[in-house]
């Protein structure tokens, strides 16, 4: 069963790219803290 395509409109689509940047840059956000609390952490120990 499949749903009825239907066009994408201007702001259905804005909202999709707006919570599409915010989970990309929180997880871009992320990996580059635990890539700085790593290199912290190898200066620390060694």
């Amino acid at each position: 069963m499949t749903a009825p395509y239907h066009e994408m409109t201007e702001e259905e689509y804005e909202d999709k790219l707006r919570t599409l940047v915010r989970i990309v840059s929180a997880s871009t956000l992320g990996l580059c803290s635990f890539a700085a609390g790593l290199l912290i952490g190898a200066f620390v120990l060694f």
